[in-house]
């Protein structure tokens, strides 16, 4: 069984997200329940005892459905009073303009969190490929000698070719060649490029944004296909972390009318593909799921995971 926990603020959200503090309320109470009696900062620790620990983001489209930068604070917080030192965090992505756009403030200093891209001067590719089935790609050296640890911070989403973007389909951002990796509805790629030895060995927790959801027209932003579901999704485990998020973009779009991704000629296939490799489980019946509804004071109690 594979644990996912889904934590949903219980005031309406408007369309201009949540703020640092409301998400910290999420991350405190959902970490909390992806090991029960443990404290966000022991939960932590279980997952990162030390060292460097990377973010990797999402910010293909800009200020408009990147992944937050109250969700990367609030996060990045709880990390430094686990004992992690602050400039041991790197929120990280495919490149620097993709991050400036998102709102990200660079920072390649030995000072303060630092948030840097790929394209910055001194990090790039790995210099080696990497392997995995029909993969073969360089891989961001943020990830091959910068961190110890990555925690994938993704947003959930539609994507006009793979059906889904989340967790997995977010890690093409770390290779130099995602552009090859598209056909077939990015089946078995986007399985594979997770399965490559850097990604599957550093990755420790996923942490999906799913505030604002767009259940169509992605993955760029289109405001006709977007709902507020107020909430994020936690687990170890980005196989079913993405089965959750594909539940949840399904379900919006059958209550506005939309096919399953399926009849769009969009099946989301590398969900089993990463199933066989052993990257994490896409059966929904071996996936523990909570789901929590926190209040504004930051009390939480059972939720339902489509309303």
């Amino acid at each position: 069984m594979s644990k996912v926990v889904v934590i949903r603020f219980a005031a309406k959200t408007d369309t201009s997200g949540l703020n640092a503090e409301q998400y910290r309320l999420l991350l405190q109470n959902g970490l909390s329940a992806l090991y029960e009696n443990a404290t966000p900062t022991q939960a932590l620790l279980r997952l990162i005892p030390g060292g460097t620990v990377g973010l990797k983001t999402n910010c293909l489209t800009g200020r408009l459905n990147s992944t937050p930068t109250a969700l990367v604070d609030a996060l990045a917080q709880l990390l430094i009073e686990s004992g992690i030192k602050e400039n041991s965090i790197i929120v990280w992505e495919r490149s620097n303009r993709e991050l400036t756009k998102a709102g990200y403030e660079l920072n390649a200093s030995s000072f303060g969190r630092r948030c840097l891209g790929t394209d910055t001067n001194g990090v790039g590719y790995s210099r080696e490929f990497y392997s995995s089935g029909e993969v073969n790609s360089l891989v961001s050296r943020v990830l091959i000698d910068l961190v110890d640890h990555n925690i994938n911070v993704p947003i959930l989403k539609d994507h006009s070719i793979a059906g889904l973007s989340g967790g997995m389909k977010n890690m093409f951002g770390a290779i130099h060649n995602p552009n090859k990796y598209h056909m077939t509805n990015c089946d078995p790629y986007t399985a594979q490029v997770s399965n490559l030895t850097p990604l599957r060995t550093k990755h420790r927790l996923i942490v999906m944004d799913a505030v604002r959801v767009q259940y169509h027209g992605g993955p760029g932003f289109n405001t006709r296909h977007l709902v507020m579901y107020g909430g994020i999704i936690i687990s170890a485990d980005p196989v079913a972390a993405d089965s959750v998020g594909l539940k949840i973009l399904e379900h919006y779009r059958e209550q506005n009318g939309l096919p399953p991704l399926w009849k769009d000629h969009r099946p989301v296939k590398y969900l089993k593909t990463a199933e066989k490799l052993g990257l994490g489980v896409a059966d929904e019946n071996q996936i523990e799921l909570n789901v929590l509804l926190v209040d504004q004071d930051g009390s939480a109690g059972p939720g339902e995971l489509l309303t």
